[in-house]
């Protein structure tokens, strides 16, 4: 295969990884007891929290086993990636709960327990992050078809579909501070009814999402 897969997940992981460190500041500038501006914060990182999902669930299902039974001397290796997606869905599932009650009140002391947990969870997110790109994007590369790897991206991206604003954001996210060159790449490789949608509403529909969440500055 070409180096379309470590150029896409380089893409994809960037945002994630740069959404995710965004939250805490943004949990930080939530007042105790508004829980309006706490509600609009914990949607964005549900929104992350879920893209992470979308994405780790379509490389456990098609890009894993394929590795396991192509590459078997690097096991090692697949098994950390399925054993971090594990440890990553149970720090999701605790930011998501401790984001629920959060959410609902505002309260100060949930607040710091959402800080602590996406924290914690940030953490895990990186050094995974890290080692499938160093390790494991290179035999996606050589052991995975370029129809193989479509297929996964499209199940991972499936959530945007269902949802196109949220896909015009996510876009968004990864045009966000990419080369010209990485924006032409990016776009030139999506479907061409997705591309029309990017121009026509994209960048109106991604600024207001970032007015909205950002109204009292990064």
């Amino acid at each position: 295969m070409t180096s379309t897969a470590a150029f896409e997940m380089a893409m994809v992981h960037r945002a994630l990884r740069t959404e995710l460190h965004r939250v805490p500041n943004l949990i930080d500038d939530v007042g105790a007891g508004e829980a309006k501006r706490a509600a609009v914060v914990n949607a964005h990182l549900n929104f992350v929290v879920t893209l992470l999902h979308h994405h780790h669930a379509a490389e456990d299902d098609l890009i894993w086993p394929k590795l396991h039974a192509r590459v078997p001397s690097c096991d090692n290796a697949i098994c950390r990636m399925e054993q971090a997606h594990r440890a990553i869905a149970a720090g999701v599932d605790t930011a998501k709960a401790t984001g629920a009650v959060w959410a609902k009140t505002g309260a100060r002391s949930a607040g710091e327990r959402l800080r602590t947990a996406v924290d914690e969870l940030i953490g895990l997110v990186d050094a995974h992050l890290a080692d499938e790109e160093r390790d494991v994007v290179p035999l996606i590369e050589d052991y995975i078809t370029a129809a193989e790897w479509k297929k996964a991206t499209a199940r991972g991206a499936s959530i945007l579909r269902t949802h196109p604003r949220l896909g015009l954001v996510f876009a968004g996210c990864m045009l966000e501070g990419a080369s010209d060159d990485d924006k032409h790449r990016l776009l030139a490789g999506v479907p061409s009814a997705a591309r029309i949608m990017w121009n026509l509403a994209g960048t109106r529909t991604y600024e207001g999402y970032r007015a909205k969440l950002y109204s009292r500055g990064l």
